[in-house]
């Protein structure tokens, strides 16, 4: 009976213990793995959306002979910037006619045809607040206050391409959210608010000035082909990762409202929701992380989720990963389609 017992013998608690510190040994070693592993699906799935873009910016020059505009049917003058931007017109060469329809249909429904001056405030009503608090359904400021309720039909729609998986923005512009590293819970302003957001804006242009693949036309200006890029298209940024935005008022860790929403219909009254540039005071991702973004140094930046640097789509339609340590001034090269400096390797 003894012998028997003997053989039946089980683990001891302290066998067991050292059984399940092992366990958490390796899935502490593991999680590490898996994660870089998560993110590098997401960082080629983003790279991938911004494959599928520049196909679509080249398929619309070919068929137009020039890029699109970065913000068209804004009005001269002030507010030059209230316009829509260059992620609706791709919608027809991305398999999005039906949205693109939708938008269409919608605004003449508002009034306001698709691109004619003004459609963010026309449809949002009223006048573009100067002063006072944002509350959830008005529009307030020296000129007195009236609904906000309505967007442009189509314009709440999350266009998946048009968002990296890394990023951690709301689908929909929210009228309370509080900016990462931010002390206080801030608000929108109205005219982004209830709009779909997008993860990816046009190069405008270089510590040169506005000489980037897309332009406001509210500036008089034209729109780019193929031709006027003479650095060469696998040399000039077409489309940056900028998925983050600012804040307006109070102080800079502790802001009173956001601003620069970055959303695909394109400028309500900012060129910054849809539109970055390469200037030696914008270097790739902002001189801050996701986590304190609130620390941005300005709206004009390349900004990515992922890890030492952001993703390019460029006018040969080529993606690059390129690092956040890269010079000012091959970021400024890299964002002039004209400037006739010699690049070099700077990958």
């Amino acid at each position: 009976m003894t012998t028997s017992l003997r053989n039946k013998r089980g683990f001891t608690l302290v066998e067991l213990l050292v059984v399940i510190a092992i366990i958490g040994i390796l899935v502490g070693l593991l999680l590490p793995a898996v994660q870089a592993a998560r993110e590098a699906a997401r960082r080629m799935s983003c790279q991938n959306n911004l494959k599928n873009m520049g196909l679509a910016m080249l398929n619309y020059e070919s068929a137009y002979k020039k890029f699109p505009a970065a913000l068209r049917g804004a009005i001269a003058g002030s507010p030059a910037d209230d316009g829509i931007g260059w992620a609706v017109s791709i919608l027809p060469f991305m398999e999005q006619t039906a949205l693109y329809a939708t938008l269409e249909q919608g605004s003449l429904a508002l009034g306001a045809p698709l691109g004619t001056p003004g459609i963010f405030r026309r449809s949002k009503g009223g006048s573009w607040p100067s002063s006072g608090p944002l509350g959830p359904n008005t529009i307030s400021g020296s000129g007195g206050s009236s609904t906000a309720t309505t967007i442009v039909p189509g314009g709440d729609t999350k266009v998946s391409v048009y968002r990296c998986p890394s990023s951690t923005l709301p689908d929909i512009v929210p009228l309370n959210w509080t900016i990462p590293g931010s002390t206080t819970v801030t608000e929108s302003r109205n005219f982004s608010l209830g709009y779909a957001t997008i993860d990816y804006k046009g190069a405008g242009g270089s510590n040169r000035g506005d000489f980037g693949v897309m332009h406001k036309l509210s500036e008089n200006r034209t729109q780019t082909r193929i031709a006027d890029i003479t650095d060469g298209t696998s040399n000039t940024i077409m489309i940056a990762e900028s998925a983050y935005l600012t804040g307006t008022g109070g102080t800079q860790l502790a802001p009173t409202g956001h601003e620069d929403w970055p959303v695909w219909m394109g400028g309500p009254n900012t060129d910054e929701s849809i539109r970055t540039n390469g200037r030696f005071n914008s270097p790739i991702n902002c001189q801050c992380k996701p986590n304190t973004m609130v620390r941005a140094i300005n709206d004009d930046c390349a900004f990515s989720f992922h890890a030492g640097g952001a993703q390019f789509a460029f006018a040969d339609g080529s993606v690059h990963f390129v690092s956040e340590n890269l010079s000012q001034q091959t970021n400024s090269d890299l964002n002039d389609k004209s400037d006739g400096r010699p690049l070099g390797e700077w990958q």
